[in-house]
């Protein structure tokens, strides 16, 4: 069966594509067979590394870079590739054109010595920004900066100790740039950076490109003196854009004007006396692209790294005993989600193995921490779910979870938001019952988050869009939760800690998620759930789904809960970004494809 993952469009500027023929080539050739411009920037890779020429290939990513938006600013980590490198000097392209006319084939000595030597064992891994202002901007520049829109960066570079030419382009590397051993890292996708080096100052501005004059880009900057790069990447200026949500494409330009290079470089200077030329190409993708570049460049994909911080490794629980035992067992190198991932394979494997699995969940929420503070936006992950209720005529086939695979592509669903409340504030989504929780404490107002994008989940949510119809709770994101990607929020619950209803986790304490108040008017079947969240890691939360298999039975508060014979259906985390990251290094409950539609 071919598969394919999750279509993800070019987000290029609008230009008419029948009389844009290089584009229209790209669109309606190149991108066959293809879900997302990564998938097509490998093809182009595949192509560059393996010709001694870059062909047409050349007009077409600069064509792509041509239509490419400009960031106004990035932040934090990107991951890397090159596309390919090319000799940009001018006498080099007329010898080429030369070549050509007397038909000699080309052969571009930069290319194929990338192409064929450095492009499986390249040691760049990708690139850091950060905003930078004030007195650190005035001393990098000498006070020629102003003070808006600079970013500080550094690209990062990896090790690999069994590929000797990665080795070799590393102690290559330390010769141009000021390089600098990286400590443990704080989020496990970057665990395989062991060095950082080659600083730079990234600002909007024009292209330097003699052949796109006006083009807007972000311009990375690497020629300021005070930042300490030697020579040839003293003369460099890479140019970004981006050409799909979250991925770049680069271009390398460096100064090749012999009356410059031995001067300290000087902004008045027009870009044109410095002779820039173009000298390859690479890509820039944030954690949304990690996984799909590590199934494309499997070859630039890092095992993890072992000294990881205490964070990915200790349980936080109520029996300090238990929680260090558990920490102990997980192994050089491993985190708690790859315990968590074993757990939720335990119960995919069936038999015997799924009851121990599904049991050591029950009782590792039974001694997780009630998660005080937690507040704002947290990642969802599914752990297992389990045939209760009237799915255990299925028995013993764990049908839901034999389904979840199969099903997660089509939904939107991205996790939880939690926003610390009153009484009152809860009144306002569920009225007088709200009265409920005068004696509880702390209230929150929650809701599930979901994303709009193309693909099969697109139906799925744009119908919870417009669920208000119903009668349903339907926001929009603010800004930051527009940032990690949330289109929607929709099945709102309101939430108070007090004891598990499970039997199972009985003594537990959790925060607990009504989603059962009338005027929520809950469509089926969550209106007969409540879910029940403890904190088993800093930044990390299980959770449960808890459904009444009692639907007749009208839902009332003072009611005791056995009478609505609750039971577990499955186990959830939240997480923060840090662990997110992790969770999709190790591809824990992510998508990895889908059979073409």
């Amino acid at each position: 069966m071919n598969t394919q993952i999750e279509p993800r469009p070019f987000t290029l500027l609008s230009t008419d594509t029948a009389n844009d023929p290089v584009l229209k080539r790209i669109l309606e050739k190149d991108m066959v067979n293809k879900s997302t411009p990564l998938e097509l920037m490998k093809e182009y890779a595949n192509q560059i590394n393996k010709e001694t020429s870059y062909g047409d290939l050349a007009v077409k990513l600069d064509r792509l870079f041509t239509l490419g938006t400009h960031p106004d600013d990035l932040s934090g980590y990107y991951h890397g590739v090159t596309l390919g490198l090319k000799t940009g000097l001018d006498g080099y392209a007329e010898l080429e054109s030369f070549f050509a006319k007397i038909g000699i084939k080309e052969v571009d000595p930069m290319q194929v010595l990338y192409g064929r030597i450095l492009s499986r064992s390249s040691p760049w891994a990708g690139k850091n920004f950060a905003a930078i202002r004030g007195a650190k901007l005035a001393q990098l520049t000498d006070g020629k900066a102003s003070e808006d829109g600079y970013m500080l960066g550094i690209n990062s570079f990896r090790q690999d100790d069994g590929k000797m030419v990665n080795n070799i382009a590393g102690y290559a590397l330390t010769a141009v740039m000021d390089m600098e051993q990286v400590p443990p890292p704080d989020g496990i996708q970057r665990s395989w950076i062991s060095e950082k080096g080659g600083m730079f100052l990234a600002r909007k501005s024009d292209s330097i490109d003699p052949d796109n004059p006006g083009k807007q880009v972000l311009a990375l900057n690497y020629r300021w003196e005070k930042l300490g790069n030697r020579f040839p990447n003293n003369l460099l200026v890479d140019e970004i854009v981006f050409i799909a949500k979250g991925l770049l494409l680069g271009k390398l330009f460096y100064s090749t004007s012999l009356n410059h290079i031995g001067k300290q470089y000087d902004p008045s200077v027009p870009d044109q006396d410095y002779e820039y030329r173009g000298f390859g190409y690479f890509l820039l993708m944030d954690d949304s692209w990690a996984q799909e570049k590590n199934r494309l460049w499997p070859e630039l994909t890092y095992d993890i790294a072992p000294g990881l911080p205490e964070k990915f490794s200790t349980y936080t629980l109520t029996d300090p005993g238990k929680a260090a035992a558990m920490g102990n067992a997980l192994g050089v190198g491993k985190t708690l989600l790859h315990h968590l991932q074993t757990l939720s394979n335990g119960v995919a494997s069936g038999g015997d193995k799924e009851k121990e699995s599904f049991a050591s969940l029950e009782e590792l929420f039974s001694l997780g921490q009630r998660p005080e503070g937690i507040q704002g936006f947290f990642h969802g992950g599914v752990v297992a779910f389990q045939s209760s209720g009237f799915f255990k005529i299925f028995e013993p086939l764990n049908i839901l979870n034999k389904l979840w695979p199969a099903a997660r592509p089509f939904s939107p669903w991205t996790g939880k938001t939690f926003t610390p409340s009153t009484v009152e504030g809860a009144a306002r989504y569920i009225g007088a019952d709200a009265a409920y929780y005068n004696d509880k404490g702390q209230v929150f107002v929650g809701t599930n988050t979901y994303r709009e994008s193309l693909g099969p989940s697109l139906p799925a949510a744009l119908f919870i869009e417009n669920l208000g119809k119903i009668g349903m709770v339907v926001e929009k994101p603010n800004e930051y939760e527009k940032a990690q990607g949330v289109s929607v929020k929709s099945f709102f619950f309101i939430a108070c800690f007090a004891p598990s209803i499970n039997p199972q986790t009985a003594g537990a304490t959790a925060l607990q998620f009504n989603y059962r108040w009338s005027n929520f008017h809950t469509m089926p079947p969550d209106f007969l759930c409540i879910d029940e969240l403890v904190r088993v890691a800093e930044g990390l939360y299980l959770g449960q789904l808890l459904y009444s298999t009692e639907p007749l039975i009208p839902f009332d508060p003072a009611r005791d809960p056995v009478d609505y014979g609750y039971e577990n259906f499955g186990f959830f985390i939240l997480m923060d970004d840090q662990w997110q990251g992790i969770r999709n290094f190790i591809e824990f409950d992510v998508e990895k494809s889908f059979p073409q539609l």
